[in-house]
């Protein structure tokens, strides 16, 4: 009779013991998900001051290795879910099989991961750090890794956890300042101070405080540090059309579909031409040709400019012969602006290209490995970073994802840009939640730099979006649409746009101050430390 008792102890401590290792799961999995609902397209931003509490609270008091592997889960799990569309991409356009394209997802995802996981490791090194270091370092260790994941391996800041805001009225101003990043360091800074409170009763009041005061400086900073720059008066403005046409990606390329295209085009702009806009801008590769070297098909495109009496920006691929550029022909991918008087004014050749969708790095050895893009050979990157001028206003264009890096975007507002134009071509992304996440990237574009951004995609999302990043006019995915309204031409600069990503690197100055400060304080309490016994010379 006693063997029983003892067999349900056994048990018990068994079911105890595994519940208690999958609590870390639970709980990471759990801000993971929370994590993506803040995202579009479930669009629930105020989750994300909360979604990384319950991977926090887990994390706490855990030794850097531990801490590390349950924050690469949450990060892959939180991947898997916000870039899924990946998939589709690969297996419809890339040819891929859905188990390899699933691969190459989790593959993704698992590198991206690790950049939580590097979150928890220092975390995990900072925890016992002095009030308020251990406060502000963690946030600040989150924007740096943040910064390098925008740069490394070409970088990729898809779902920076600051677009979670980008409806926020109240905290976009921040991003006049500090960027994208600022509102990044406030979101988490309230996850760590929520994280601390839940699990320590000391130095709640000063944690609070602190939070607070940080929050509100951040929010009322631009108003100090970037006065909102002279407008232009509203009969200044200019009137521009945005023109989707909604054309099938699969039917794009077909050399039988090119004058039907351009016939949808000429259409759709002509509609819009009613309210002569000074601007009338198509998609990116809208023209389905090389525009240059096509004059038959390049002369129906410069009528529309001439019939409508309006400057047209068009996307088109591009080729500069190999006479010309000293080798092999070099493809871009182009932006043409073409006059009512039918010239063409000017061209931007797309500088950051998207790798295994414009062109295959390392195609030597990954020779297996196909571009999207195809019916074109690899595109290559332009080199100037061309303003565009219209007899009212000047603006820069960007292509595609070139919206979601920062640095680029300001580049064009720092040359006299007075507005940006972004052309792009989602319909690689179908129905999914890709579409909406790029436009809110776009919005915050606009707010770092106080202008108005216009956005024309192939399938949607098309959008105008004023200067404090408000969206004000959207289109429909996979429909043809015209958006028409009216700009204003801003001047001056914002604290971002003049000191770029200031804010950034004083997170990386001041996590680095804090490691090599606790490392030395750690070598000094071992060389401070007495001998063992056994090494005392004994008198």
């Amino acid at each position: 009779m006693g063997v029983i008792p003892f067999s349900q102890a056994s048990v018990s401590g068994w079911r105890t013991g595994v519940l208690r290792g999958l609590r870390p799961a639970l709980l990471a999995t759990v801000s993971a998900g929370l994590l993506a609902l803040a995202f579009p397209t479930a669009d629930i931003g105020g989750l994300a001051f909360v979604a990384l509490v319950p991977l926090l609270v887990v994390i706490r008091g855990e030794p850097p290795a531990r801490a590390f592997w349950w924050g690469s889960l949450a990060g892959l799990l939180f991947y898997l879910l916000s870039i899924s569309w990946v998939t589709r991409t690969m297996t419809t356009y890339g040819g891929m099989s859905f188990s390899v394209s699933a691969l190459v997802l989790l593959a993704l995802s698992a590198y991206l991961g690790l950049y939580f996981g590097l979150f928890c490791y220092g975390l995990s090194l900072i925890g016992a750090a002095a009030w308020p270091i251990g406060l502000l370092a963690p946030a600040a260790l989150w924007v740096a890794l943040e910064y390098l994941r925008s740069y490394a391996l070409t970088g990729f800041p898809w779902a920076l956890l600051g677009y979670t805001q980008y409806r926020s009225n109240t905290l976009l101003p921040i991003a006049s300042v500090t960027g994208v990043y600022g509102l990044s360091f406030l979101v988490i800074l309230v996850n760590i101070a929520l994280a601390q409170l839940a699990a320590t009763a000391g130095d709640r009041l000063r944690t609070m405080l602190l939070t607070g005061v940080l929050a509100l400086a951040l929010v009322w900073s631009p108003r100090l540090l970037s006065p909102s720059p002279a407008r232009a008066g509203e009969e200044q403005g200019l009137g521009v059309t945005l023109v989707q046409g909604n054309i099938d990606q699969a039917l794009k390329w077909d050399p039988a579909m090119q004058a039907a295209t351009i016939d949808l085009y000429r259409r759709l702009s002509l509609d819009a031409a009613t309210g002569a806009p000074g601007l009338i801008v198509w998609p990116e590769t809208a023209v389905p040709f090389f525009l240059r070297y096509e004059p038959t098909l390049r002369g129906r495109v410069a009528d529309i400019a001439a019939e409508t009496g309006s400057y047209l920006l068009v996307g088109s691929p591009d080729v500069e012969p190999g006479a010309q550029s000293g080798g092999g022909d070099r493809y871009h991918n182009s932006a043409f602006l073409i006059s009512p008087q039918r010239e063409l004014l000017g061209k931007y050749d797309k500088i950051h290209m998207v790798p295994f969708g414009e062109y295959v790095p390392l195609k030597s050895i990954l020779f297996f490995v196909h571009k999207l893009a195809y019916g074109i050979g690899d595109f290559e990157p332009g080199r100037t970073y061309t303003i565009f001028h219209l007899p009212r206003g000047r603006f820069g264009a960007t292509i595609c994802y070139e919206a979601i890096f920062p640095d680029q975007v300001r580049r064009y507002v720092k040359d006299g840009a007075d507005f940006l134009v972004n052309i792009t071509n989602d319909a690689w992304f179908g129905r999914s939640a890709a579409p909406a996440q790029h436009l809110a990237m776009a919005a915050l574009r606009a707010a770092e730099n106080h202008r108005y951004l216009i956005r024309a995609a192939n399938t949607g999302i098309s959008a105008i979006i004023d200067p404090t990043g408000r969206i004000l006019e959207v289109s429909g995915l996979f429909v043809p649409a015209v958006i028409s309204g009216r700009i204003r031409l801003e001047q001056g600069e914002t604290f971002y746009t003049s000191h770029g990503d200031l804010f950034a690197w004083l997170c990386v100055a001041f996590v680095v101050a804090v490691f090599m400060a606790r490392r030395a304080w750690s070598a000094g309490r071992i060389s401070s430390a007495p001998a063992p016994i056994s090494q005392r010379r004994i008198r």
